[in-house]
């Protein structure tokens, strides 16, 4: 499946992330604190729009971090169920340490983390092919509205 990313939140940034290391650094209560507690293989269809050109539009998990741990603003279940098949997956940053994305404020440790965890920085404008599953209407996504 082709995809791009939809536009962010107003300061949020796009990274390419390292699925595995970003699991070493994520905050696991945080994680658990996910409403599926059982992971189909597939797509919530409520996640992706459909663009004319037959690709999607894909609402990227979305993460801050604090002092070097991460923590998700939504995205849970997207970063779970795309884990099972990707190495790196499109992560929206919302902030550091409390303040916009910046190479001044942030605790070291966050920074750290942050280049640790992340391939390159997205523009937002790439495609990326994600695994052909089926998309399906999961319930409820209050994260989305929908």
């Amino acid at each position: 499946m082709r995809v791009t990313l939809q536009p962010p939140n107003a300061k949020d940034e796009f990274f390419l992330i390292c699925v595995e290391q970003f699991m070493r650094v994520v905050d696991e209560l945080d994680l658990e604190k996910r409403k599926s507690k059982i992971i189909r293989d597939a797509y919530h269809e409520h996640w992706f729009e459909q663009c004319a050109d037959e690709s999607y539009q894909f609402h990227a998990p979305e993460f801050y971090l604090t002092n070097g741990v991460a923590r998700f603003i939504n995205g849970r279940h997207r970063t779970l169920l795309l884990s099972r098949h990707l190495e790196y997956i499109p992560m929206a940053l919302t902030n550091m340490d409390g303040f916009p994305i910046s190479p001044t404020k942030p605790h070291p440790t966050s920074l750290e983390v942050l280049e640790s965890i992340s391939v390159k920085k997205l523009t937002g404008d790439e495609f990326f092919h994600f695994p052909d599953l089926p998309m399906l209407y999961l319930g409820y996504d209050a994260n989305i509205g929908k």
